[in-house]
């Protein structure tokens, strides 16, 4: 099944797309437009890139991260933040139906867990609250995430530039463990702990 995923954002929108036969999956990400972009034209380019894709890749299905539910969002977002988020969303599954590709948001709670461990993520947020008592500063667990999800990736053996890549590529590989494919980076691979030497 070819398959593409994405991590979508409006500064970095990572993909990852793969198809049997292939060893590793293929990464990219691009920008969908700068501060003063509006977001009539990050959906414009949302479609530019997504054709571009679909023509290359020529995927049976196509996967993205679901948009975060307002209420879990931090004060500092704002009201065009969250219709950018769905506007991307919205805009990906349109592009989708009229292509007639099957297509799904999937939450960062199932696929991350997958791809990094439950125990992993235990572990990371516990280091995190242990460096902010510490510290003394409020640090959050975004970051220490992100991180693990690029070590990851690297020990399955992809080189992802940036986390929204490694972020394409958790959500890709989720996709196919539960449509009951096991990638050739996962048939081998004896996990190790993130930031195991």
């Amino acid at each position: 099944m070819k398959t593409l995923a994405l991590d979508l954002s409006k500064s970095c929108t990572g993909w990852a797309a793969w198809q049997p036969g292939w060893e590793h999956a293929r990464l990219g990400h691009f920008s969908l437009g700068g501060p003063m972009s509006s977001n009539g034209q990050v959906f414009c380019k949302l479609q530019e890139k997504l054709r571009e894709l679909v023509m290359t890749f020529d995927p049976d299905r196509i996967v993205w991260e679901q948009k975060i539910n307002p209420q879990n969002l931090q004060a500092i977002s704002n009201y065009q933040t969250i219709q950018l988020m769905g506007g991307l969303e919205a805009h990906a599954e349109s592009f989708a139906a009229a292509f007639s590709i099957p297509a799904r948001a999937i939450n960062v709670s199932s696929w991350r867990p997958d791809f990094l461990g439950r125990d992993e993520i235990a572990g990371l947020r516990a280091a995190v609250k242990e460096e902010e008592k510490r510290t003394g500063k409020k640090i959050g667990t975004s970051d220490a995430l992100k991180r693990g999800v690029m070590e990851r990736a690297k020990q399955f053996g992809h080189d992802p530039r940036k986390h929204d890549e490694a972020d394409a590529l958790g959500i890709l590989d989720y996709e196919l463990l539960h449509r009951g494919i096991t990638p050739p980076w996962r048939s081998a691979e004896v996990l190790q702990p993130t930031g195991a030497a």
